[in-house]
């Protein structure tokens, strides 16, 4: 028999056995479900994806169908980069559905009716672009109001819907075969987990203490050492430590590269041979350190330049003996901290001369004034008249610095145009020639296919020219310069480099020379404005930096590759258009004089009585205040005047904008004529707008003209198209609109149709200033609102009224795809909207108000 030793063991081997085969086949359970539960998790997040891939579709097509719209309504080409996007992302998206319903028939059914739904929809979509660009705007509305009754977003978002609801049923389908495969896994899991319990209580038996408390360390010590690990190699900068003996103990991979260093091939490494002649690299940047080796519990830093970069090198002392050393590559960051500088300081100097420029014009156009004042009353002294014209040429040179300063500011007043820069650089040849030079040869490199700019192109002249004479000087003994014009696509790797590049198409013209070329410290300054490396008396130091100015606030991008002993290129990037040129027509002459009434708006007492005086001697009937609220209150007190004559830059609490356009609207038809000596660009574009304006400082000849032409090309309103309601006897009054829009031009006309409609209209430019109106207790029939509005937006407007004035109408004007028609108890209409549409649409918020 056997003895009970034998037994026990005996009973202990089939304890083992009975214990392995219940891990066993728990682990051989779990890793079956387990692997069927992974397999239905997959299909769970492919059902996901593809109802999200179904949405975002749909989305993408709305995105398209609002990009169409935009363009259709606005012109801008800009308006197509989201409808070229969206289309895109709908034919990624399709393919994708397609591809993620192939193993299911009827998802596959769906997907190609979505499919044709959308192809038609796309194929409308491009139908109403292209009839735009081929026919015109009237030509694509029309096409767009046909709809695509086969393709409506509706129908195609309830293709998309059945779609996603089918989705969602085969999804819930398969939760439940998720869910029940991982309840079988964890019971499977439960059954290891239970085993691997008794194996590891009997371990416990049999393992020390001592032994348990040993592993615990070596993990830790493990765990720790790879963690130190983990983090060195994520650092991209080299890296290293060294202990108290000098030897380097921790590392990461750049910092192995940059010491030529194999740890399996080479051994230990030293802070001794890191400093030696077989290690060049390292020895460049740490020899600053090496005299500090001993110094302990410091940072030592120290700034280091290696083969065209700049490293800060660092290294910090351990208290226990060691160091740890980081060599940090800052070259990047110190480029673009200059970079900073620099535009920093290319904007403060440009506003500085920019308020100088403006301040000294309006002095200029004191003495211009006065001198073609005094040329009148001279008579036949011809030394004074002499004197007189020698005051007048100095005083236009004068105003041809401010315009370089104002240039330099961007801030001088343009007339961007598409322009062909090809043909303009051929008839600037002629001239290029002339003025360069027998010495000079002029080299001229004009791309077949070059694409139009938009810009000023007696401005890109005058850049050119100057250019051109920068590199006649830099070869006093002759050489070529070379104008090249080609077509460049500037993409978004580049525009990162460059942060005020937008990417985008550009016409390059390139200014080149064999001249002597610049240092990059004084290439760095070439744009300073009076900065000149020309001897005195020989250059203002303002022609590149006219340039620069002029090509930046033509939103184009200025660059400048010199070299000493390889010349100089100065690049110009002007943006591109796709506008064709026009001819320029030819201004008729003008008498300068007349009997029309004009108000004069101008804040600097002696420019407004100049003005006031050459107007007077011509035979104009003048008024003058010196604000915009002196002259709102002329204007209220008597409106009919012919031409109102403002400066747009002015002290006073009213805009003169908006004086403009309360004088617009007391005398519909007033001719408009700014003045500034700022530039274009802070006043709204002629496009906006369509005033006239002349830039400060102004000769009496131009002035005339300006005025001639400004009342010539004023519009009266003519008496039929003016709507007078029908009132029958004893009707109730006009209905009193409260008109609230923060764009002054479009609130102006939106307030004259409200008129010809036969409504009396208060118009106010906020959401705040109508509830002030109405919080004080004035009472109106309909409230008009933008949806856009600042602060607080038109629906919120809209929501607030009905909260406090729950029996006010309200109708709001969207350039929104909206629905048309009362939508959370409101009246919407779409922009641009005709009369009628607005008579609708107030008569239908009318009759849908509560009763009173």
């Amino acid at each position: 028999m056997p003895s009970a030793l034998q037994t026990a063991r005996l009973a202990g081997v089939i304890v083992g056995l009975t214990i392995a085969v219940v891990i066993a086949s728990g682990v051989m359970l779990a890793i079956t479900h387990s692997n069927s539960a992974a397999r239905q998790q997959r299909l769970v997040v492919g059902n996901y994806e593809t109802m999200s891939l179904m949405r975002e579709t749909v989305i993408a097509l709305q995105d398209a169908e609002i990009g169409q719209r935009d363009y259709l309504l606005t012109g801008e080409l800009a308006s197509l980069g989201p409808y070229e996007r969206a289309r895109l992302r709908i034919e990624a998206g399709l393919r994708q559905l397609e591809v993620a319903a192939s193993a299911d028939p009827d998802a596959t059914l769906q997907v190609r009716e979505f499919r044709s739904l959308v192809s038609a929809k796309l194929e409308w979509l491009g139908g109403t672009v292209a009839a735009y660009q081929l026919y015109g705007q009237d030509a694509a509305l029309a096409l767009a109001r046909t709809g695509t009754p086969g393709a409506t977003l509706e129908r195609i978002r309830g293709v998309g819907d059945a779609f996603i609801e089918g989705q969602r049923l085969m999804l819930a389908r398969r939760l439940a075969k998720l869910r029940s495969e991982q309840d079988k896994a964890d019971i499977a899991g439960l059954l290891v987990m239970g085993g691997a319990f008794v194996c590891l209580v009997a371990g416990m038996v049999i393992i020390v203490s001592g032994a348990g408390r040993l592993e615990r360390a070596q993990r830790e010590l493990v765990s720790r050492s790879s963690l130190l690990k983990t983090t060195l190699e994520s650092l991209r900068d080299p890296i290293f430590v060294i202990n108290a003996e000098g030897v380097v103990v921790a590392w990461n991979d750049p910092f192995a590269r940059l010491a030529v260093w194999e740890p399996a091939k080479n051994g230990t490494l030293t802070w001794d041979q890191l400093l030696s002649d077989k290690s060049p690299a390292t020895r460049a940047l740490l020899e600053p350190l090496k005299f500090e080796a001993e110094a302990p519990d410091r940072l030592l830093v120290a700034r280091v330049s290696f083969e065209g970069r700049d490293y800060d090198v660092s290294r910090s002392e351990m208290s226990g003996g060691g160091a740890v050393v980081r060599c940090v590559d800052v070259t990047e960051k110190l480029r673009d901290e200059a970079a900073l500088r620099q535009g920093q300081k290319m904007e403060a100097t440009g506003q500085l001369t920019g308020g100088m420029a403006h301040d000294f014009n309006n002095i200029l156009q004191v003495v211009r004034a006065n001198l073609d004042l005094m040329k009148d009353d001279v008579g036949d002294h011809p030394q004074i008249l002499a004197r007189l014209q020698s005051a007048a040429a100095a005083a236009e040179r004068g105003g041809r610095l401010t315009q370089q300063l104002l240039a330099f500011a961007r801030r001088q007043p343009l007339a961007p145009q598409p322009t062909s820069v090809a043909r303009l650089l051929s008839d600037l040849a002629d001239l290029l020639q002339h003025s360069l030079g027998e010495r000079i040869t002029i080299e001229l490199a004009i791309a077949d296919d070059s694409w139009n700019a938009r810009i000023d192109p007696g401005q890109l002249e005058n850049a050119i020219l100057n250019l051109a004479i920068n590199a006649r000087d830099a070869m006093p003994d002759g050489g070529t310069v070379r104008v090249e014009v080609s077509n460049v696509m500037l993409d978004r790797s580049y525009s990162i480099l460059h942060p005020d590049v937008t990417p985008g198409s550009y016409v390059l013209v390139a200014v080149s020379d064999t001249g002597t070329g610049m240092p990059p410290e004084v290439a760095a300054q070439a744009f300073d404005p009076f900065f000149t490396t020309k001897r005195d008396g020989k250059g203002t130091g303002l022609g590149l930096s006219m340039v620069y100015g002029f090509v930046r606030q033509s939103n184009g991008h200025i660059r400048i590759d010199s070299a000493i002993g390889q010349g100089t290129s100065v690049k110009l990037y002007l943006p591109r258009t796709l506008d064709p040129v026009t001819e320029k027509a030819v201004d008729p002459a003008v008498e300068p004089t007349g009997k029309e009434r004009i108000l004069v708006v101008e804040d600097h007492d002696d420019v407004r009585q100049a003005v006031v005086d050459m107007l007077e001697g011509w035979g104009y009937r003048i008024a003058a205040a010196e604000n915009a609220d002196a002259a709102a209150a002329l204007l209220s007190a008597d409106p009919e005047f012919d031409l109102l004559f403002t400066d747009v830059v002015m002290p006073g609490t009213l805009p003169v904008m908006e004086m403009v356009a309360l004088a617009q609207r007391l005398r519909p038809g007033i001719a408009v004529l700014l003045t500034s000596g700022y530039a274009r660009d802070l006043i709204p574009e002629p496009s906006r707008s369509g005033h006239a304006m002349i830039a400060k400082p102004y000769a009496s000849e131009a002035l005339a003209a300006k005025v001639r032409g400004a009342l010539a090309a004023r519009r009266m309103p003519p008496r039929t198209q003016t709507v007078t309601p029908q009132v029958k006897a004893g009707a109730t009054p006009p209905r009193r609109v409260l008109l609230v829009e923060d764009e002054v031009v479009l609130r102006m006309s939106v307030s004259d149709m409200l008129v010809h409609l036969g409504c009396s209209v208060v118009d106010v430019g906020s959401a705040e200033q109508a509830l002030d109106l109405l919080a004080r207790g004035d009472t109106f029939d309909l409230l008009l609102t933008d949806l856009g509005l600042p602060e607080m937006s038109g629906e919120e407007l809209a929501a607030e009224v009905r909260r406090r004035f729950p029996k006010l109408p309200v109708v709001i004007a969207s350039g929104y795809a909206r629905p048309q028609g009362q939508a959370e108890g409101h009246q919407f209409i779409n922009k641009p909207y005709s009369a009628i549409d607005l008579q609708q649409a107030l008569d239908h918020a009318a009759q849908a108000a509560p009763p009173s």
